[in-house]
């Protein structure tokens, strides 16, 4: 049956909500999970999930537009019949009461450009700005260069191609991203898996080791809470995990949605050896192999940890590899 969408509440005493854009046109279909709008709140931009199947109809609200919290926008209907959206800026029209009115939705005007904050907040999607951290890009370069917010991920693609920013008045300055590298023998890690596989019928993916491996070196190097590491690997769009370390390497660490304190690039299925890929947003650790080695490349930023600490952090994650009892005991 069909199922109201409406403006939710996002903060104790909201009364209204402004509704940056629709990220489905009317008559689209959508999956339960799919992203519906976004909605402005007083610190970001928020992205609302479909509740249901079905197809997006009778939308009743246009981009940029306020909106009452809990009036009906739109309806999941379980056809697309009637997918038509109403003015970005209705207006109601007065009649006499005993003459009854027909009315019909008409399409939504296009909107020549998304909102801007007033107040100079970046507005943006949480997609974009976890990606921007982690990248160590500044999405105030944007809007210094007049792009219409709010911000999504095809915007890092700009952002990417600016300069370095500076201060006002000071030419751009180049922020210094030190490197370690290292190397150490694959057989010690080999021979590991192969035994966990014989002894115990344990399987343990790659990306579980390094990970693993990686936040214990970490941990003991920095001597951090909680450490969650961002997995990538050449084929695939990664994952967060949480403490991966305080996990048995025959289960399936935690994911989470917390911002990432590592990012780990595994590259040993893959016909790079190293990774670069600007100024790091956050520590960044890629793996690659050469024969019957593995290759270490650990970038970061003199904010993120000492030079002493990086240096016991990669070396430990060395020792881990070439002799994992290291990491277990």
């Amino acid at each position: 049956m069909p199922l109201d969408v409406i403006m939710p509440a996002l903060g104790m005493a909201q009364e209204t909500g402004k509704l940056v854009q629709w990220l489905k046109q009317p008559g689209d279909p959508v999956a339960t999970g799919d992203l519906l709008f976004e909605v402005e709140t007083d610190k970001t931009v928020m992205e609302v999930e479909a509740q249901a199947d079905g197809f997006l109809t009778q939308v009743s609200a246009g981009d940029g537009e306020d909106v009452p919290v809990g009036q009906v926008i739109a309806v999941i209907s379980a056809t697309a019949d009637n997918a038509l959206a109403a003015p970005a800026t209705p207006a109601p029209v007065a009649a006499p009461e005993s003459t009854p009115v027909l009315t019909s939705a008409v399409p939504t005007a296009p909107v020549a450009a998304a909102p801007e904050s007033s107040d100079g907040r970046i507005l943006a999607s949480p997609k974009a700005r976890r990606l921007a951290a982690e990248e160590g890009l500044d999405l105030g370069q944007l809007a210094n260069a007049g792009v219409p917010m709010p911000y999504h991920v095809s915007d890092l693609t700009t952002l990417r191609s600016m300069p370095s920013a500076a201060a006002p008045g000071q030419p751009g300055i180049m922020v210094v991203t030190k490197q370690i590298t290292a190397r150490c023998s694959q057989q010690g890690a080999r021979d590991f898996i192969d035994w966990m596989q014989a002894d115990g019928a344990i399987k343990i993916p790659p990306n579980a080791l390094f990970a693993s491996f990686a936040a214990g070196a970490f941990r003991a190097a920095t001597e951090a809470a909680t450490v969650v590491v961002h997995v990538f690997d050449p084929d695939g769009d990664g994952a967060y995990l949480r403490n991966p370390d305080f996990t048995r390497l025959s289960v399936t660490p935690q994911e989470t949605e917390e911002d990432a304190t590592l990012v780990l690039h595994n590259l040993c299925d893959s016909f790079l050896t190293s990774l670069r890929l600007g100024d790091a947003g956050l520590p960044t650790l890629s793996i690659g192999a050469d024969g019957d080695s593995y290759l270490m490349t650990f970038d970061f930023g003199g904010d993120h940890l000492e030079d002493a600490q990086a240096i016991a952090f990669v070396s430990g994650l060395a020792r881990r590899l070439a002799d994992p009892l290291h990491h277990l005991v």
